[in-house]
């Protein structure tokens, strides 16, 4: 018996000293940082779901907030929140090249599917993707997938009206259809298929889809957990994070679809077709391309993304971006576009100029059936859009790795960054909603974003799609989605609130996620 307590109390003891060998990170440096516990870091508030994420990272931005940066721990490892914007255009453009990476939890050797794709791709072969796949997202290429977007929002406006006038219940929650909205672009555009989630809310690929993004179910939260502190043992336990029937499937779908086409020339203007364009290296930029109207939003692509790329592809590293196509546009833009109902429906003045913006644009055009450049030049549309971004961004916060050893001077300080050590986290919610940079935070308010307004806006303080070479490749895509549902909804329904409605919203406590725990509920109510 005492021999087992020795046993257990040198295990605790080793376990202990393993878990906090790094936690005099900062302090060495004179950084300050939060304090951390034991093995769990500076997590413990998502991990037991005491608190919102939101609210989570509100604490650790204003804990210093006269800092230009702090210290928090990833369970192990030394995070620095960076809260200066020159400093975040520092690490991201000016020495890119000693953070390059995001945090990397599933590598190609454990799940090809989910390691090949651009976001977890490192290195010179993430350059040379992104540089393959640049020209795929420019204004032309989504000007000819336009018709495919088009046609979904027109049809689900359609049966959405034929619904409510049978009848049917006009008061629901607005995530449910935004997924089969986005659900049925993206098996349009990035895998060629048609699937209707409206005439079929219960075809495979919508059902795969959902249960694919369910990243709020306690199994996932402990497979996250485990990647984040043991992604070896993880690996060698044969426990993948994602679900291997849904991956294969996707899989399949896309490979198969690939094969098909190459074997009977088949051309359709998707991205399947671009990824056999880019196989055989004839995807390029158009260096005429005008770029700058496709809403203020859009981030341009750096000299990385406009590079010349040598490097042959296989079958499964271009499916890899497919799939990455559908797991980075499913449920963001679908959430991007609950915000946008919500907010519409809470303030009807907004609402209206927007809908007068659309009769006036219906005006000019013929069979009420919009183009790309005829949705692009709608002003106040983009606003609408932006200001919701701002308020409401997709992704509440951003990662870096360190790639090369780094010391970052500032204020007579020097922070040394460790390669593979550190990461870099950069809170893009906090920044949107620092009254510093936009007043009155809390209000949605377009007219930040209005001709007069928008250039006053300090770089690097609006991020929704990331920051420098290594931002969200598809923000065109998403922008037209999403301003292309709203054109075709609000010129046949007006977005009201209900009973249902929860003002103000409220999140789940959940890691890393922004869920409103009473989903966002709208009336859609047909215009005479």
């Amino acid at each position: 018996m005492l021999l087992f307590i020795t046993l257990t109390a040198v295990l605790v003891y080793v376990i202990y000293k393993w878990s906090t060998s790094t936690y005099d990170f900062f302090e060495r440096q004179g950084i300050p940082y939060r304090k951390p516990l034991p093995l769990f870091g500076t997590n413990i508030n998502m991990l037991l779901k005491k608190k919102p994420f939101i609210d989570v990272l509100k604490e650790w931005y204003n804990e210093f907030e006269n800092e230009k940066l702090s210290g928090l721990f990833e369970f192990r490892r030394p995070v620095v929140l960076i809260r200066d914007p020159q400093i975040i255009k520092q690490l991201t453009i000016k020495d890119f090249d000693h953070f390059m990476d995001h945090r990397v939890l599933i590598t190609e050797d454990i799940d090809p599917l989910f390691g090949k794709n651009l976001v977890s791709l490192t290195g010179d072969k993430w350059k040379d993707m992104r540089a393959t796949l640049s020209p795929a997202f420019t204004g032309s290429k989504m000007r000819q997938m336009f018709d495919f977007v088009s046609t979904v929002a027109i049809e689900s406006a359609e049966i959405l009206k034929i619904d409510i006038e049978s009848g049917k219940e006009n008061n629901f929650e607005f995530k449910d259809f935004a997924s089969k909205f986005t659900c049925d672009n993206i098996a349009s555009c990035a895998f060629g298929i048609e699937v209707n989630s409206f005439k079929n809310p219960t075809n495979d690929f919508l059902r795969i889809a959902k249960k694919v993004m369910n990243f709020s179910s306690p199994l996932m939260g402990l497979k996250l957990v485990g990647y984040f502190t043991s992604p070896k043992l993880m690996k060698s336990l044969g426990i993948s994070l994602l679900d291997k029937e849904s991956c294969d499937y996707f899989q399949n779908a896309l490979i198969d679809t690939m094969r098909t086409r190459e074997k009977l020339g088949i051309i359709r203007n998707d991205m399947i077709n671009l990824m056999l364009e880019a196989k055989k290296g004839k995807l390029v930029h158009n260096i005429n391309e005008e770029s700058s109207a496709d809403g203020f939003a859009t981030v341009e692509e750096s000299h990385v993304g406009k590079s010349k790329v040598n490097r042959k592809w296989e079958e499964l590293d271009l499916a890899a971006q497919c799939f990455i196509f559908f797991l980075a546009g499913f449920d963001t833009v679908a959430q991007t576009m609950s915000f946008v109902a919500y907010e519409l429906a809470c303030n009807p003045d907004i609402q209206q100029r927007l809908y007068e913006e659309i009769l006036q644009t219906v005006n000019d055009i013929d069979n009420q059936k919009i183009n790309y450049e005829q949705l692009q030049s709608m002003k106040y549309l983009d606003q609408v859009i932006s200001e919701t971004l701002r308020k409401w961004p997709a992704a509440p916060m951003t990662d870096r790795l360190c790639t090369k050893d780094f010391d970052l001077k500032y204020d007579n300080k020097v922070m040394k960054f460790e390669k593979d050590v550190n990461s870099i986290m950069i809170p893009i919610w906090m920044l949107h909603r620092n009254p510093k940079y936009f007043p009155n935070p809390d209000k949605f308010d377009p007219e930040r974003f209005n001709d007069e307004n928008k250039h006053k806006i300090q770089d690097f303080t609006y991020l929704p799609f990331g920051a420098g070479p290594r931002n969200c490749i598809g923000s065109r895509f998403a922008l037209m989605e999403v301003k292309t549902i709203f054109f075709y909804l609000l010129l046949n329904f007006s977005i009201e609130v209900t009973e249902k409605t929860q003002i103000p919203l409220k999140f789940e406590n959940l890691p890393f996620q922004m869920k409103p725990e009473k989903g966002i509920w709208v009336e859609l109510r047909p215009r005479v």
